[in-house]
């Protein structure tokens, strides 16, 4: 008997290696708004997180600057960086795999809804998952938001689904939703901070992914 009903992967640095187009809108907004460029490192830690909680932390742009930030960002962002990204290896036969096997899959991203789905069309990722979900326009929506949508689109128990993801983010919403949870080492965050939000199962590939879930059968 599979342990899961539902499957749900986070989208950047769990599906997608999305820093290249990422961290290059965030560079040319920054620059265009006039606003001090932080160094690579600091600019990492903005894959993941809701961007505004990035922008308060890392860069100190609240309220009405930080909406002006994002709407400019959204533009650069849907216009070239989207596509500048790459699907992890090995990715496409686990997918397709544990769509065989009746697993209902689904995406839950903090990044908007509509620049979800741009990523998810362009790299042939949409027709691998029954769902995306991803964030509110407004840019606010929490990892815990927008697991709960797809649990409650499935109709499926939190013990029944499993959260995979790369960042503490992903950890906490699991925590949050009471889902199960599987970091993936190859990502953005870090195993310390995914631990320190009750992650205790970690892999290094796609195809550790697939042998894990077989294993919890």
């Amino acid at each position: 008997m599979k342990a899961f009903d539902l499957i749900l992967f986070d989208l950047d640095g769990t599906l997608t290696a999305s820093h290249p187009g990422i961290l290059r809108c965030i560079r040319d907004t920054l620059e265009k708004l006039h606003y001090p460029v932080p160094e690579e490192p600091v600019l990492r830690k903005f894959i993941g997180p809701p961007l505004v909680l990035s922008l308060e932390k890392y860069c100190g742009i609240t309220g009405k600057e930080a909406d002006r930030f994002i709407d400019e960002y959204r533009l650069i962002y849907n216009a070239s960086g989207v596509f500048e990204a790459s699907v992890f290896d090995g990715l496409f036969p686990l997918l397709g795999r544990l769509r065989e096997e009746g697993y209902h899959l689904a995406v839950a991203t903090s990044k908007p809804q509509n620049a979800a789905e741009l990523v998810t069309d362009h790299f042939g990722l949409t027709p691998c998952f029954d769902l995306i979900s991803g964030s509110s326009e407004d840019e606010k929506g929490s990892k815990r938001m927008v697991m709960e949508h797809a649990i409650q689109f499935f109709h499926t128990a939190p013990e029944r689904t499993l959260m995979i993801g790369d960042t503490r983010f992903d950890a906490e919403g699991a925590q949050q939703v009471g889902t199960p949870f599987l970091g993936v080492l190859y990502g953005y965050g870090s195993r310390e901070e995914m631990e320190a939000f009750g992650a205790r199962n970690f892999v290094n590939t796609a195809a550790e992914i697939g042998q894990w879930i077989d294993a919890a059968r």
